[in-house]
C-alpha cells in the first residue's frame, strides 16, 4: 500500500497543472432577487482574474440550460458567467405572493407586462454581479431572440455595461421591442447574429444591424450569419469559440463571418448587403416572435 500511494503521488507530481483560468473556479447555484420582489434560479461561474463575465438571457418559453453547450467553452476561456431563469421560466416560478406561475398566465401585450418586467431580472444579474465584484466594463449581455432584446434594452439603461451580443434580435417579442433601446444604446460593442434561412426575421436582423451602424458607429457593430437556425441553436459547440474571440477583441470588421452556404452570391467575410431568402410558406408559424 505504501509503494502504491508513492506511485500515486509520483504520478499526480508529473501531470501539468490545470489552467490557470480553470483553478479554483467551480459553478455554483444562486439565487437572484428582483427589485419587484421575483427570486430568480441562476447559475454561477466566477471568471478568472482579469477577464469578462457573460450575462446569458434566454428565449422565452425556455430556461438556462439552452446556454448549456456554452458553458465548457465559457470556462475555457477564463470567462465568468450568470446565466438566470427569467421570471415564470424554469425554476424561476414562484410569485413575490407566494404562489406559483409559468409565462403561460403572462400578457403577451403591454408595455408593463411581465415580458417587459423581465428587465428587472437582468437588471437582478447586474446588481448581483456588482456585490461581487464585477463591474459593467467586465460584463457582456447575451441574449437569445427575447434575451436579446432585454439585453439591448437593458444595456441602454445601464451604459457601464461593456458589450451586447444580440442572437436572433426581432423587432417585437411580446411588446418587448429593441429598435429604440437599440438607438439609445450608444457608441459601444454590438455583435449581431442571425440564420438566414427566415425571411421575416432575417429581414428584422437586417433593420436591426442598419439601426445599429448608425447608432453605434459602424466600427462597433458586427455581424455572424448563419444559413439556417434561428435563437440558441445557432450557436454551438463548434462555433461558439467565434463569438468568445469577439467578446475578447470586439473591435473587428463589421461583418465578422457569413457562413458559406448563407447567402447565395456573397462571399465569406465580404460586407455587402446580402438578398433576402424567400418568404416563409403560408400559414408556418412565427416562432417564438409573437407567442
Amino acid at each position: 500500500m505504501k509503494f502504491l500511494a508513492a506511485a500515486l503521488l509520483a504520478l499526480a507530481a508529473a501531470l501539468p497543472p490545470a489552467p490557470a483560468a480553470a483553478q479554483g473556479r467551480e459553478e455554483e447555484r444562486v439565487t437572484l432577487t428582483a427589485e419587484d420582489g421575483w427570486n430568480l434560479s441562476a447559475r454561477y461561474l466566477k471568471a478568472a482574474e482579469g477577464a469578462p463575465t457573460v450575462v446569458l438571457v434566454h428565449t422565452q418559453k425556455s430556461d438556462l440550460n439552452e446556454w448549456k453547450t456554452w458553458f465548457p467553452a465559457l470556462k475555457r476561456y477564463g470567462f465568468g458567467y450568470l446565466a438566470l431563469d427569467l421570471r415564470g421560466h424554469g425554476n424561476s416560478f414562484v410569485t413575490p405572493a407566494g404562489s406559483t406561475t409559468s409565462w403561460r398566465a403572462f400578457s403577451l401585450s403591454g408595455s408593463d407586462n411581465e415580458y417587459n418586467r423581465m428587465l428587472r431580472d437582468v437588471e437582478a444579474a447586474l446588481a448581483y454581479l456588482s456585490t461581487n465584484s464585477v463591474t459593467g466594463d467586465r460584463i457582456a449581455l447575451v441574449g437569445s431572440v427575447l434575451g436579446a432584446n432585454l439585453a439591448i434594452k437593458a444595456a441602454a439603461l445601464h451604459p457601464e455595461v461593456a458589450m451586447v451580443v444580440a442572437v436572433s434580435p426581432v423587432l417585437n417579442v411580446n411588446d418587448v421591442l429593441s429598435v429604440n433601446p437599440l438607438r439609445a444604446y450608444g457608441r459601444r460593442p454590438i455583435l449581431f447574429i442571425g440564420g438566414a434561412d427566415r425571411a421575416r426575421q432575417y429581414t428584422e436582423l437586417q433593420i436591426l444591424y442598419s439601426t445599429a451602424k448608425i447608432a453605434c458607429g459602424p466600427g462597433n457593430v458586427s455581424l455572424i450569419v448563419e444559413a439556417r437556425g434561428f435563437g440558441p441553436g445557432l450557436v454551438n459547440k463548434y462555433n461558439v469559440r467565434r463569438v468568445l474571440e469577439w467578446i475578447k477583441s470586439p473591435r473587428l470588421p463589421e461583418v465578422v463571418a457569413y457562413s458559406s452556404a448563407a447567402i447565395a452570391g456573397l462571399e465569406p467575410d465580404t460586407t455587402g448587403q446580402a438578398e433576402a431568402p424567400a418568404e416563409e410558406p403560408a400559414g408556418e408559424e412565427q416562432e417564438n416572435t409573437e407567442e
